[in-house]
């Protein structure tokens, strides 16, 4: 037997104490620089699957386009607004983005910036979990505790799909983790203050002051610590308050003089209460900007206020759903659990707290009753609110039975069996990285398009000012773009109605062609604008007494097509790369001034079409032998004025190893087609993609 070990009823002194001080002071720094490795091997993982693209679905609603747009514009978020965890991220945002600008970044990727604020949490939740771990399995042999059985519980739970994926996407749940975490390891290290006696500089026992109660005024700052964490619940997401009653119940249970100490309960109370202060941010922040209250009709500020923080807005979500015939097994929970942790750590985590003592087994078994029984009887839905924290709970419970096993195994013939939980956790880690992978890699998504068409729409020279008018899924995401990306924030993305009014008051709207019937059939009879191609993507309107920008093509022609039609000239340069978000296919705008008798003759359209060496380009996207070509059968796409002159613009793609343009104007004619003319157009200096 080990002589430095202290068996009950003996006194360890002299070198034998001082090497067992040494001993655990090793383990003790083992075990830090341990959780610095978890946590920066953690946070590789995740910058380098970190979100920084959206899909287009995305944009259309949700906590996580909500939560940006509150971070960036300090705006309150989904009801009852998290006040206090969206200042933090508009501080976050507002920070890196600033230190960023600094290093010459001129307009860095929000989303990533956005993303790494869960990251933050995420990071602080596995820090807590390791350090509950190694508290939870320290022993009087192990006062820095079984850390490499914490390390790999960690680990697994970094890896888990639901963690991984909310720490690098811009949501919240990390965060709630992170708070139930804190509190479970606060209250740990108050109810270790509290069975410790107090002793003077002696060492002889004291009783301590009335005043502070058990434990001194370490123990009571502790449960005043506690008191706020539980209270932040409040301000922030409100079922991690789930674990609140339980925590309550331990600590009078631990403690029940407590119920006599009026000034303690007092402060905690107070303490708790604190973070509703921060419900000033909402109040402040939504009665000053009346078009963040959404859809609703309030007499005032203050109506939409105790709306919003009563969460009437979104009660619908946890709408009752008791259905006793769907017992407890309904739309993902809480099945999900085992399918992410298995189900042999689902019940050893289970067995396993009872082994953590009464009241830290209560503390934890009440918690998952009550997520049980929240998940139950408010239609199954939500659960992630639940099922997130309630992994690191069970794995408590998972970390107790294989602490007890390896303890029990050590001193046996068989010592070799106590690496035995290691082995099963390294393969759980393998088993579950390789499963969450695929779900989690957020960087470089092929599917993150949504902003791609925006920024071809924004990488031109718009005129400053400008309304924009557009399809909705374009108009989302041209005003991400413009409000949290800042790309040109002069402009704004209007609606008809909008639109209507600024051109009455002289202003520039531009509408995509694609949009653009739309907005002209819904504006009022009493506008009347001019219409303009400004490039293929937009069309002008202005109103009819704004005087009509000159057009001077680069090359001029002068070529009379028909004796009503002449094409005066063209000009063809790079097409838009869509920056911020840059595009990898390469294309040329071509635009084309005609001069018109009147209106554009009828049967006349025409093609431009991609050269390679004289010859055209097979579409590669198509197995029927048809070329690369842009057909057009009237310019402005069909909403050309009846004017003298006429201008249009096409995007014409270029195929690698595109040459020239050939232009075709033809008529048609009863048994085909009959060309007007065909005119070479050179091709301008394309930079790389």
């Amino acid at each position: 037997m080990n002589s430095n070990v202290r068996t009950p009823g003996t006194t360890v002194t002299g070198a034998p104490r001082m090497a067992a001080a040494v001993t655990a002071q090793r383990r003790r720094r083992q075990a830090f620089w341990a959780g610095v490795l978890l946590v920066g091997l953690a946070l590789l993982l995740y910058l380098a699957t970190l979100d920084n693209g959206l899909q287009p679905a995305e944009l259309l609603g949700g906590d996580l386009i909500t939560h940006q747009y509150a971070q960036v514009q300090a705006r309150p978020s989904n009801a009852p607004g998290y006040p206090l965890y969206t200042m933090g991220g508009w501080a976050w945002f507002h920070g890196l983005h600033r230190i960023l600008g600094l290093i010459g970044f001129s307009q860095p990727n929000p989303l990533p910036i956005l993303s790494s604020y869960s990251t933050l949490w995420a990071l602080l939740a596995l820090g807590l979990l390791y350090a509950i771990l190694c508290r939870l399995t320290r022993s009087p042999t192990q006062t820095a505790g079984n850390w490499p059985l914490a390390w790999l519980l960690s680990a697994f739970y970094a890896v888990t799909y639901f963690f991984w994926y909310y720490a690098t996407t811009a949501e919240q749940y990390s965060s709630a983790i992170a708070q139930t975490l804190a509190i479970v390891f606060v209250y740990l290290v108050w109810r270790d203050a509290v069975a410790l006696p107090l002793k003077d500089v002696r060492g002889t026992q004291r009783a301590p002051p009335q005043a502070w109660g058990a434990g001194g005024p370490r123990a009571a700052g502790l449960l005043i610590l506690l008191a706020f964490l539980c209270g932040l619940s409040l301000a922030h997401m409100l079922t991690v308050a789930f674990i609140v009653p339980p925590i309550v119940i331990a600590v009078l249970w631990e403690q029940p003089r407590l119920l006599r100490n009026w000034r303690m309960i007092g402060l905690c109370v107070l303490t708790a209460l604190l973070p509703l202060a921060s419900y000033w941010y909402v109040w402040a922040r939504g009665s000053t900007h009346p078009a963040w209250w959404g859809a609703g009709e309030w007499r005032n500020a203050q109506a939409w206020f105790w709306a919003f923080v009563s969460t009437a807005q979104g009660r619908d979500e946890l709408s009752w759903g008791l259905a006793p015939g769907r017992a407890l097994l309904g739309n993902g929970f809480p099945e999900l659990i085992w399918q992410e942790v298995s189900l042999l750590f689902l019940v050893l985590g289970v067995g396993g707290i009872a082994l953590l003592g009464r009241r830290t087994a209560f503390v934890l078994y009440g918690t998952l009753a009550i997520y049980l029984v929240f998940d139950w009887m408010y239609r199954y839905g939500n659960w992630f609110q639940v099922i997130l924290p309630a992994y690191p709970l069970l794995l408590f419970g998972v970390a107790a039975v294989f602490d007890r096993w390896q303890q029990s195994v050590r001193q046996r013939r068989y010592a070799w069996l106590q690496y035995a939980p290691h082995v099963v956790l390294l393969v759980a880690i393998a088993w579950r990285f390789d499963a969450s992978w695929p779900r989690t890699q957020s960087h470089n998504r092929p599917a993150d398009t949504a902003l791609d068409r925006a920024a071809v729409l924004l990488d031109q020279p718009l005129p400053q000012g400008a309304n924009l008018f557009s399809s909705v899924e374009e108009a989302l995401a041209l005003d991400y773009l413009i409000n949290i990306w800042g790309v040109r924030p002069d402009l704004q993305v209007v609606g008809s109605d909008q639109a209507g009014n600024r051109l009455e008051d002289g202003k520039i709207v531009l509408a995509t062609f694609a949009s653009a019937s739309i907005l002209l059939s819904e504006l009022p009879a009493s506008v009347a604008p001019a219409l303009r191609t400004f490039s293929p993507d937009w069309l002008m309107l202005t109103q009819t007494r704004l005087a009509q920008p000159a057009v001077s093509p680069t090359v001029v022609t002068d070529r009379e097509i028909a004796p009503d039609l002449r094409l005066q000239g063209y000009t063809v340069q790079p097409a838009p790369a869509g920056k911020p978000v840059t595009q990898t296919s390469q294309a040329v705008d071509v635009t084309l001034v005609w001069q018109v008798a009147n209106a554009w003759p009828a049967g006349v359209g025409l093609s431009l079409r991609p050269m390679r060496q004289g010859a055209f380009i097979p579409d590669p996207a198509r197995s029927d032998g048809a070329i690369v070509q842009v057909d057009a059968s009237a310019p402005m796409q069909g909403l050309a004025p009846n004017a003298p002159l006429i201008t249009d613009a096409l995007r014409v793609p270029l195929p690698a190893g595109a040459d020239g343009i050939l232009l075709i104007v033809y008529r048609h004619q009863d048994d085909g087609f009959e060309n007007l003319l065909e005119l070479p157009l050179g091709i301008p200096p394309l930079s790389e993609p």
